[in-house]
């Protein structure tokens, strides 16, 4: 039995990413395990992560080190062990060098670069935060989850910043909302996404399908 371990931090929109895993694995015939813990000895077994993040950059890196080793326990198991990891909203941008989100917080440093705030043009028309349903296009093709991505099709966003990756070929898919706008972060066993899959319905559905048949 496969396990999924959703990280419960105080910061994530926990029921709705299980109940959309659920969903998917429902039409899996591999059983899994879906457990949504803030256990460090959990995650150190665990086959896929997924770390949910809804709020402020800070709020959620401060929340998530008051877990004795659970800082640790997410290193060794998707950097060094490098099985599959998903970071949803701000559980993507935590795998940034730092965010500017109020005070500059370090992220995890796993993707070199930058948590900024949007600044779309023009001002005026582009509301902040940027919310709703948006198009992504893809980048490019070089990452093994690139055909897994519905290109141009929408997915449902919330937020007031986003990673500015330091190589733009850690940039996977973008949307357009009055400037580019990161949508998938991709590198080597980690994606992340800007916009909430849980949230997006049928492409967000076969996204979290697509995450959890990754054989890293």
């Amino acid at each position: 039995m496969k396990s999924l371990v959703i990280i419960d931090y105080g910061s994530g929109n926990l029921h709705s990413v299980q109940q959309s895993a659920r969903k998917v694995l429902n039409e899996h015939s591999q059983e899994w395990q879906i457990i949504a813990s803030s256990n460090p000895a959990e995650v150190v077994k665990a086959d896929h992560i997924i770390l949910p993040g809804v709020g402020h950059f800070e709020d959620c890196k401060n929340n998530l080190s008051k877990i004795q080793d659970m800082e640790k326990a997410l290193e060794k198991r998707v950097q060094n062990d490098a099985v599959a990891f998903l970071g949803i909203c701000v559980g993507m941008q935590l795998m940034a060098s730092q965010g500017f989100e109020g005070n500059i917080v370090s992220g995890f440093n796993w993707i070199r670069g930058d948590v900024k705030s949007l600044k779309p043009e023009p001002e005026a028309y582009f509301k902040i935060p940027h919310m709703g349903w948006n198009q992504i296009i893809l980048q490019h093709n070089d990452h093994p989850f690139s055909s897994s991505v519905s290109d141009k099709m929408f997915y449902y966003f919330i937020h007031s910043y986003h990673f500015v990756p330091d190589d733009p070929h850690d940039c996977l898919a973008v949307t357009d909302y009055g400037q580019k706008v990161t949508a998938i972060i991709a590198k080597e066993n980690k994606i992340g996404t800007q916009f909430h899959p849980e949230k997006s319905q049928k492409a967000g559905l076969k996204l979290l399908s697509a995450f959890l048949n990754w054989n890293v």
